[in-house]
């Protein structure tokens, strides 16, 4: 009976879809290489509360190699704002980047954004569909102008839109862990003159240069050496975190061909009710590794680009010939189905090794699969059915 009770729980659907822990995958970390400024522009909306109960969006935009990161209070989240923000504080201050990565908001993904970037000659890519960590820069930063505006005393906290250029100002002025530079210093080939260098008398001259002509080849040269020791560092630190992160890589290899689903993040009624997996059954049709982004197809041709982290290989279940009329047509939005070719997703992607939690332990050396979190399920469920 036990057997009997095991192979009917491992093959019965609501426990697949209700029970299996989620997410239960996690693929290697791949960081993105940068090497010059302006290179790479990572966007991402903020949102908090002010004194008066409502809610201010705040367009925050990185540079990817220096840091450097702006803080752009909005009247709202529309493309209309974002473009406009881009043009008079990026765009025309620092110039035209090669690339910008963004979520799939509508508001990035708007037609009036694609036609400026056309315009300016800018490429644009962007994360795949509930994966925020494809854009771990701006995420990052995200989380420590969070406890900076925290961190303020209670009087100026109750106006703290007006404290966010001071607080990005300091951050920018201040040594990145990653790169070894302050992002100020980074961009513009110098450390930023602050109140207290004025109050100590620390302002440094260089007696060296008296013309424009020096002053150009040596800031030149400062950012030539500048830009490789960051590099260097960026690329060391990177490697340790991925060797950290990597300790606790979870998840069966997938390949062409092989059946899956996708985790439930859509709003069905109440979270604690809602499946953690989504019915339909998708497969792989192509994959690219270097990224760890799959593209799938379920049984009506629909094909979406999703991340391996938000996979459940299913493949080890009999494939039942009335499957299709069994599953529950998924309530996904189909506006987050991709119609991208594999070869370009490699710009889909876009990680900060700054993006980790400090608490990860490099003590945990346990590797699971979705079979082993999906065994413990069947556990539990048959613990449950014997107690009854």
């Amino acid at each position: 009976m036990e057997h009997d009770i095991r192979e009917y729980v491992k093959c019965c659907q609501r426990c697949i879809l209700a029970k299996t822990p989620e997410p239960s995958a996690r693929a290697p970390l791949q960081s993105i290489k940068t090497t010059t400024p302006m290179e790479l522009v990572c966007l991402d909306f903020w949102s908090a509360e002010d004194n008066k109960q409502r809610s201010v969006d705040v367009l925050v935009v990185t540079d990817h190699f220096t840091k450097l990161a702006h803080a752009f209070p909005c009247s709202n989240q529309k493309a209309k704002q974002v473009a406009k923000k881009l043009w008079d504080n990026i765009f025309c201050v620092y110039g035209f980047p090669q690339r910008i990565h963004t979520d799939q908001g509508t508001n990035f993904e708007s037609t009036l954004i694609a036609e400026l970037l056309i315009l300016a000659g800018v490429a644009k890519s962007h994360t795949t569909a509930y994966h925020p960590m494809g854009n771990g820069e701006t995420e990052r930063f995200n989380r420590t102008l969070g406890n900076m505006l925290r961190s303020l005393p209670l009087k100026e906290k109750h106006n703290w839109p007006a404290q966010i250029q001071t607080l990005t100002f300091a951050y920018n002025a201040t040594v990145h862990e990653t790169t070894g530079y302050a992002p100020f210093q980074l961009m513009f080939g110098r450390i930023p003159k602050l109140p207290i260098d004025v109050m100590f008398g620390q302002v440094s001259h260089d007696p060296v240069i008296v013309d424009y002509s020096s002053y150009a080849t040596s800031l030149m040269t400062y950012l030539h050496e500048a830009t490789q020791i960051a590099q260097k560092h960026t690329e060391k630190q990177q490697a340790k975190q991925a060797k950290c992160y990597n300790r606790k890589i979870k998840g069966t290899n997938l390949n062409i061909g092989d059946r899956v689903l996708l985790a439930n993040k859509s709003e069905r009624g109440k979270r604690k009710l809602a499946d953690k997996w989504d019915p339909t059954v998708y497969t792989v049709q192509d994959l690219n590794l270097q990224t760890n982004i799959y593209k799938l197809i379920d049984e009506e041709g629909k094909s979406k680009v999703v991340h391996r982290n938000l996979m459940l290989d299913i493949s080890f279940l009999p494939v039942e010939s009335n499957q299709h009329d069994e599953s529950i047509q998924s309530n996904v939005d189909d506006t987050e189905n991709e119609s991208c070719s594999i070869e370009s997703l490699d710009q889909l992607e876009e990680i900060s090794s700054d993006e980790l939690d400090d608490n990860v332990s490099e003590s945990d050396h346990s590797v699971s699969s979705e079979s082993a979190d999906y065994e413990q399920s069947i556990e539990n469920e048959i613990e449950n059915i014997e107690v009854n």
